[in-house]
């Protein structure tokens, strides 16, 4: 079967605890709760994303827009949907919500498979912030996608090519 994304609404709360369930197996220590999950999706231009196979929750992606700017705030998969297309499904969907805007997010300086598919949606560093993540302790590298950037900017590889 073919995963799915769904946009989820305070009224899907079985949905909404099964992707807090793994947000917290993916980010035993920053993980989100069920109850920030729900405050997401009652915020004005708040984003959870649950990619769904058949009806279990395989990915999860949090984000907000607000004016002409949008933050992916955490991106997480189930190990056994690992490697297997599900991250860049959400990042497409997103990308499509998020169109027009300036898109941030930060990522674990080593988390080289996570930067791998940030650039490939466009996302260029812009910055390192020093000691942004505990459990282990590591700087984190704060990602830009410019509004300009042209969707082939991924595909040719030149990061923050201009439309």
């Amino acid at each position: 079967m073919t995963p799915r994304v769904e946009r989820l609404t305070p009224s899907d709360t079985a949905l909404l605890r099964a992707c807090a369930a793994l947000e917290r197996q993916c980010l035993p220590e920053e993980g989100w709760h069920f109850e920030s999950l729900l405050a997401e999706t009652q915020k004005p231009g708040g984003i959870v994303l649950a990619a769904l196979d058949g009806e279990t929750v395989c990915g999860v992606l949090t984000a907000c827009i607000i004016l002409d700017e949008a933050e992916l705030t955490t991106i997480g998969i189930a190990p056994g949907y690992r490697r297997k297309g599900i991250a860049s499904l959400l990042m497409e969907t997103f990308r499509q919500l998020a169109d027009g805007t300036d898109m941030f997010l930060e990522v674990r300086q080593s988390n080289a498979p996570a930067i791998a598919l940030y650039r490939k949606y466009g996302f260029a560093p812009a910055g390192i912030r020093r000691d942004l993540y505990v459990h282990p302790a590591e700087d984190g590298v704060l990602m830009k996608r410019s509004k300009t950037v042209c969707a082939a900017t991924a595909q040719t590889g030149r990061e923050n090519a201009v439309c």
